[in-house]
């Protein structure tokens, strides 16, 4: 059996030449370098030295525009004769440094079909920003297929294989997510748009600090107090629409006709940007594709039959959009307007993806983790579910009884009385929910909830093979065979489960196998995203015109994290003014194609402890540790340790040792798991009394079933072997 990290990369065909070159050319730092030699500049740009240059970047990353000044202003900041002694100097000199393309405001007017009382129409002015991501085609392409990333998917395949050779696809994501800015008092929102692209790792673009993802705009949150109530949802889908269609107009042209792009490793190559993938909420996901919130914004399910676990057709784009042009004509015969109905349109006139070339909206639509599965399937549903069979008192005492794990969360005041949870906490849950529910009800229902636990943690994998995506559908399969017994006990009202989210779970396998793991479009990294680019900024205004305010704050951010990532291109000695020669240097300095046939072998666990003892675990006798700690083998254990490596030592009752709390066990890396969840904590600890304000600690004592040379050698049927390794006891 092959190992779990060997991987076969099938190339994709010869004759399509994806990811072609044409050339060489200089990067954007590249050009930034090249600019300061001609000026005679410091590599410090306009700041005397690096000194200068730190203090700014500290105060534009954590000090607002009073504080700034204040600070400034100080006497011993004076007496160190900064070139900028007040905060204008000080954004003078950020302003100068290189930063991407300039902000833009159109503003769009929408007419209400209210009138005031001269009998005109009340209309509202919406401001809305745009920015040109064309850095983003110059951060890092690949067009490898790996097992997780985006480039191992069926649609950029099938793409490849329908452009003209020698052309680079930038697969375009994009996500939007309304967000309040206000917490208190007001009701300031703002609405982003993010961009980045499927060349990239999915870690590099769910981690605000790689920036991997950028900011294309803010769309407007309008009143349309001048629209009636009947008429104001239909109107806020088609100022969405109005306005995503200004946002990526330059998506279009470039989507048609390419452009050469310069790449990071400056190789010019011809790029195709297409939108691949759209990452939003279910509402969201209904406003982007036009339908009411009661239908499937990928497919042609009657609303009614989204429980039934059934084939979901999907939508067909061409068909939309001549219903769409048909009912603006008002041409909709009486078996169109039936079929508009049926697949439940909105009325807009010029949906923003009409024009995009190669792209079908109906088929960009991502998993959701976040709002699907952890908040929507699990705690709104199936913990409302369970909570009603068993009891809200009696769910809370079983979160209280759960025993202290490393890594597991102690809900020690039970959940009810909890009003707003977190991703993370959700995920908590799950880890202990199947265990709680076991022996309160019946066992059909713990199949059931089985079932959907065994969906939550597969379409969670960071990479799948085809035996895992055969598991998410016998999964799905199995809580479709047992969840009447929800109804029939009454804890599921009303009866159906024509379920939005429940129902989004029949396109998984599907959505995985043309994007990659759903992990990779996660919501959770865009509400992170709006800190970065909402809040913060928001947090920097006067609360006045914010969004103007928050645009040049923006703009200063980035100017600054340009820099600081340019700095550091210098410093690692990656400039050089002769193109071809740095080129080379860089290419010999690149990995192994990770397309190729490769096998880094298995991996054996390494162990970690701290680097000192805790006071309270210092020379303690090993009769102490016998008894006190019930490691009853310690002393034979450590004997055959120490024989086998060739010590004549015998260790006593009366000897002491220094004792470690926890031990750190490092997996091997799992591809499905990712690399920061592959270890084991173990933690063996006595009791600690209260000491002052400290209350006191129990023991802490984890069970771990652990293999030795000594089992396997037994499991061989050979002699027995000296014991290597290591034995865990416990109480």
């Amino acid at each position: 059996m092959p190992e779990p990290d060997e991987r076969y990369a099938l190339q994709c065909p010869s004759d399509c030449h994806a990811g072609a070159t044409f050339g060489v050319a200089k990067t954007a730092f590249d050009i930034i370098r090249d600019d300061q030699v001609l000026r005679g500049a410091e590599i410090w740009g306009p700041f005397k030295d690096d000194n200068q240059w730190k203090l700014a970047k500290w105060l534009i990353k954590n000090v607002g525009h009073n504080q700034a000044e204040e600070f400034l202003k100080l006497g011993i900041i004076q007496d160190a004769g900064l070139d900028y002694s007040n905060k204008d100097r000080l954004y003078k000199a950020v302003d100068e440094l290189p930063s991407g393309l300039d902000w833009r405001c159109k503003e769009v007017v929408q007419t209400g079909d209210l009138t005031n009382a001269s009998g005109e129409a009340l209309t509202e002015t919406l401001e809305m920003l745009a920015y040109a991501p064309e850095q983003v085609y110059r951060d890092k392409e690949g067009t490898n297929r790996h097992i997780d990333e985006m480039w191992t998917g069926n649609w950029w395949w099938d793409l490849q294989k329908k452009m003209p050779a020698r052309t680079t696809i930038a697969p375009v994501i994009l996500s939007s997510d309304k967000t309040r800015l206000s917490q208190f008092r007001g009701d300031k929102s703002a609405w982003p748009i993010y961009l980045t692209v499927g060349n990239l790792a999915k870690e590099v673009r769910r981690s605000p600090t790689m920036h991997g993802t950028v900011l294309l705009g803010y769309l407007p949150v309008g009143k349309f107090d001048c629209f009636s109530e009947g008429a104001r949802s239909l109107a806020r889908y088609q100022a969405f629409h109005s306005c995503m269609r200004i946002i990526l107009d330059s998506l279009v042209e470039a989507g048609k006709s390419g452009a050469y792009i310069t790449c990071a490793d400056r190789h010019i190559r011809f790029v195709m940007p297409i939108l691949a993938a759209y990452v939003a909420d279910y509402p969201e996901q209904c406003l982007v594709s036009g339908c009411m919130e009661n239908r499937c914004p990928t497919g042609q399910i009657a609303p009614d039959r989204r429980g039934s676990h059934e084939n979901c057709p999907p939508r067909d784009r061409q068909e939309t959009l001549d219903l769409l042009d048909a009912h603006r004509n008002n041409s909709l015969s009486d078996e169109l307007k039936e079929r508009f109905k049926a697949l439940g349109l909105r009325a807009i006139h010029e949906p923003f993806w009409r024009d995009l070339p190669h792209a079908d909206i109906f088929t960009c639509f991502t998993p959701d983790l976040l709002h699907q599965l952890h908040k929507g399937v699990f705690k709104d549903h199936l913990v409302k579910w369970c909570t009603a069979l068993i009891g809200e008192k009696e769910v809370d005492s079983r979160f209280r009884s759960v025993p202290s794990i490393s890594a597991l969360r102690h809900f020690k005041n039970g959940i009810s009385h909890v009003s707003q949870w977190t991703g993370h906490e959700h995920k908590e849950m799950e880890k202990v929910f199947l265990g709680l529910v076991a022996g309160g009800v019946e066992d059909e229902v713990v199949i059931a909830v089985r079932a959907l636990l065994d969906f939550i943690y597969l379409a969670s994998l960071q990479a799948h093979t085809s035996v895992t995506l055969a598991a998410l559908r016998q999964s799905l399969n199995n809580f479709h065979a047992h969840k009447q017994i929800f109804i029939d006990l009454g804890a599921r009202f009303p009866e159906h489960f024509n379920i939005p989210k429940y129902h989004m779970l029949e396109h998984y396998v599907e959505l995985i196998l043309k994007f990659g793991s759903a992990d990779g479009f996660n919501t959770e990294w865009s509400e992170r995203l709006h800190i970065d680019y909402a809040k913060d900024g928001y947090r920097a205004s006067n609360k006045k015109d914010y969004t103007a305010q928050m645009t040049k704050w923006l703009s200063r951010q980035e100017a600054v994290d340009r820099f600081t990532v340019y700095l550091e291109w210098y410093t690692n000695g990656e400039y050089n003014p002769d193109t071809h020669a740095s080129t080379q240097a860089l290419e010999a300095a690149m990995p192994v194609d990770p397309g190729s046939i490769a096998s880094q072998g298995s991996q054996r666990p390494t162990y970690h402890v701290a680097a000192t003892h805790p006071p309270s675990l210092r020379a303690i006798r090993a009769s102490n540790i016998i008894q006190g700690h019930g490691a009853t083998q310690f002393l034979p254990a450590l004997h055959a340790f120490l024989k086998s490596h060739g010590s004549s030592i015998v260790p006593h009752t009366f000897d002491k040792f220094d004792l470690f709390k926890q031990l750190v066990i490092q997996l091997p890396v799992l591809p499905e798991a990712g690399k920061n969840k592959c270890k084991n904590v173990i933690r063996a600890a006595p009791p600690v009394a209260a000491s002052r304000r400290q209350p006191a600690q129990p023991a802490r004592c984890d069970f771990a079933l652990v293999r030795t040379e000594q089992t396997r050698s037994r499991a061989r049927g050979v002699n027995e072997s000296p014991l290597e390794g290591i034995s865990i006891l416990s109480n």
